[in-house]
């Protein structure tokens, strides 16, 4: 039987407006960060430090990243190009019983890869223009204490994205889901995952190791 996480996931109240992410962005850092402490495939010298938070708006997703790594990179600009080969987040979410899933993946410059299917291979890409409805925010900074590139994002996903399921409201849905930190092209390449992969080879579409989830109708209290 795997062991996987699972997670209560937020209702996160915010205003309609410009300023929405930033509001969400900071309402995110007030709840518990999920540590992601699955370093598959390879040794890593220097293990990136990443966790992350994901809360729901009534007709949004919202995801808040913190990354701290040796190396940095955010060569593809471009919606659906191969971000996971920079400095790159995954999310990983099925709804319901679909035996189909999304993968959104975002570089530290907040490039995004959508797809969907049944498993890694035959994938479709998201349209395009639904990809670009996703907001996202970010920030790195250079820590010259520890060597470390520090960085953050911050991700508003409207349920338009998932461009295979008709989502009026988040609340109360249940999906199993898992979260990524990557870099295939950087200097020392890595792969961490939140829940663990019991795979031979790098491959983060394995839905039977991804969590449950559940969106609560109420907000979560501050440290709970």
């Amino acid at each position: 039987m795997n062991q996987t996480n699972n997670l209560i996931i937020p209702f996160v109240a915010c205003a309609p407006g410009a300023d929405m992410l930033a509001q969400a962005g900071a309402r995110l850092d007030e709840i518990n960060k999920q540590p992601m402490l699955h370093t598959l495939w390879l040794d890593v010298r220097q293990k990136p430090r990443v966790s992350f938070v994901m809360g729901y708006g009534h007709d949004v997703v919202f995801l808040k990243y913190y990354v701290a790594e040796k190396y940095i990179a955010a060569l593809h600009k471009r919606t659906n190009e191969p971000v996971f080969k920079d400095s790159c987040v995954g999310f990983f979410i099925r709804f319901g019983h679909d035996l189909n899933y999304y993968n959104l993946e975002f570089n530290c410059a907040g490039t995004v890869l959508g797809q969907y299917g049944c498993g890694k291979a035959g994938r479709q890409f998201i349209d395009r223009r639904r990809l670009e409805l996703i907001d996202t925010q970010t920030s790195i900074a250079f820590n010259g204490e520890n060597g470390l590139f520090e960085w953050e994002i911050t991700i508003a996903i409207p349920a338009e994205v998932f461009q295979f399921h008709y989502i009026d409201s988040f609340a109360g849905m249940t999906c199993s889901l898992n979260f990524s930190k990557c870099g295939d092209a950087l200097p020392e390449r890595h792969y961490l995952a939140w829940n663990k992969i019991h795979a031979l080879a790098p491959d983060f579409h394995r839905p039977e190791y991804f969590g449950k989830g559940i969106f609560v109708r109420s907000e979560i209290l501050v440290g709970v």
